[in-house]
Formats: structure tokens, C-alpha cells, sequence
């Protein structure tokens, strides 16, 4: 198939509006995703085979590509980027809001908050677990968070098309809203007495996870209803934040299953 396009001009860097997603598995999200508006699709000769892995999508959406040389996605993702050599660039996707996704009473999927986790391969991590586990959306603080870039996308693998990211001023009212709509609020806290696996989670739930070092502030700490650790068999008990959002979500997502089955 021969759908290879001419340089477009002004296409080629990312703006506020725009992002470059580069990697198989977050490429082939975006493209079958509808709702994402694409502007540039590039490939290497190397990886022309990818193409017949995502052929529906770009006969359906009439997508063109193009191929360019490594220097182009050196310039764009430098020499460590594992990019197996494709990229999309892409429209951001509509911001949504905490007020939208509350809506559906009877939606009792949980939400993963993040207090200051700044790393963002750990962001793409937690967004890829709230695919696979059924979250309902992460949300983060605007401030002392890191900008959605190419890097949340890759090690997300495409969930950033299927869950939700947001963005709130603050935190603690979020979690209030939330708490006024019927949510019970958990803080994943190595030290609490209370392990997760005890509490019933078969309601709705947030996971505050804190950030990598610090835990979750005072005003975090104090809006929750709970707080508990994930269980070692060894004085050694430090999980990063992914790994953390990643065991809360399987133990929510398992006490939710064995509800349904009851």
C-alpha cells in the first residue's frame, strides 16, 4: 500500500495544542482512536511493516505517512528515545473535568489521584494499570505535575486514549466533590497500621497516591477516610508510585469482580 505523503510545512513540531506519541503500541491507540485529530504520521523504511498492523485504521481514517531518516527523530525525541521507529503527531486530545465524569451514578469505577508524582514514566505506568484494571480516570494537580510529553504516552502504551487524564487546581476540593458524590477517599501510606487487602472496596473509591519520596502532604492525608499499606514480607516496604496504584487498583478491581459474582 502506497499512502506516503509529501513534507507538510508547520507539522513538524509540537505547539500548547499539539504532541508527538511515538512507539507501537501508543501509535496504533492513536490511530484508532477517533477522537484524536492527527496532523503527521512518520515512519522509518525499517518499520514500513507496521503499517499492515494498523491498515484498517489508516484505509478508514484515510490517514497518509511518510517516510523519513533517524537524524529526523533524533532531532525530535534525541538518541535514548525507544521509538521503534514511529510517531504521530497529534491535536491534544478535549480537556474533560472531574464534574463530567460523575455523572453516571451507578459508575462505581475508582479513581487514581496523584499527589506531586512528578516522574513521567511513572505517570505513564499508573495510566496504563487504570486501562487494564478498570480506573475511571487519573487525576493530578496542575501544579508540581510534569507536562504530558511523548514519554507519559510511550510508557503508557496507548491508555491515553482510553483513560482520562486530568488536571485540577486543587486537590483537596477535588477530593471533597468527590467525597460529597458518595466516594470514599484511600491513602496508600507505608506506615498506616491497616492493610488495603482489609478494607472493603467494593464502593467508590479514590487512591490518593503521594509523590515519589514524600508521600502524600498534610491536607491529602487529613481528607482521607482510610489509609493503608500494601503488605511485604519484609522490613523493606518502599514501592514506587506506580507499582503502588498499580497493586491498589488489582486489589479494587479483584473485591469488585468477586462482588459482581456474588
Amino acid at each position: 500500500m502506497s499512502s506516503i505523503c509529501k513534507k507538510r510545512k508547520n507539522k513538524g513540531i509540537s505547539s500548547k495544542d499539539s504532541m508527538w506519541i511515538y512507539g507501537k503500541h501508543a501509535v496504533k491507540a492513536v490511530l484508532f482512536n477517533q477522537k484524536r485529530e492527527i496532523l503527521r504520521f512518520v515512519l522509518l523504511e525499517s518499520s514500513k511493516n507496521f503499517i499492515e498492523d494498523v491498515s484498517f485504521a489508516i484505509k478508514t481514517r484515510k490517514i497518509s505517512y511518510e517516510i523519513v531518516d533517524s537524524d529526523f527523530f533524533f532531532s525530535l525525541f534525541g538518541k535514548n528515545a525507544i521509538h521503534q521507529g514511529c510517531a504521530i503527531l497529534v491535536k491534544k486530545l478535549k480537556e474533560q473535568f472531574l464534574e463530567e465524569l460523575i455523572i453516571d451514578k451507578n459508575d462505581d469505577r475508582p479513581f487514581i489521584f496523584l499527589d506531586q508524582v512528578i516522574d513521567p514514566q511513572n505517570i505513564g505506568s499508573i495510566m496504563r494499570a487504570a486501562a487494564v484494571f478498570g480506573a475511571r480516570a487519573v487525576v493530578m494537580t496542575e501544579d508540581h505535575s510534569p507536562e504530558i510529553t511523548a514519554t507519559v504516552a510511550k510508557t503508557a502504551s496507548g491508555a491515553l486514549e482510553n483513560i482520562p487524564l486530568i488536571k485540577v487546581v486543587n486537590l483537596t476540593q477535588s477530593l471533597n466533590l468527590l467525597k460529597k458524590n458518595g466516594f470514599w477517599v484511600v491513602g496508600l501510606d507505608e506506615r498506616s497500621e491497616k492493610n488495603l487487602a482489609d478494607i472493603d472496596l467494593s464502593g467508590k473509591f479514590v487512591f490518593i497516591i503521594g509523590s515519589e519520596g514524600f508521600g502524600m502532604r498534610r491536607l491529602t492525608k487529613e481528607s482521607c477516610d482510610f489509609l493503608a499499606k500494601l503488605p511485604g514480607v519484609s522490613s523493606f516496604t518502599t514501592l514506587n508510585a506506580a507499582q503502588a496504584a498499580t497493586i491498589s487498583l488489582y486489589e479494587s478491581c479483584k473485591q469488585r469482580k468477586k462482588g459482581i459474582e456474588k
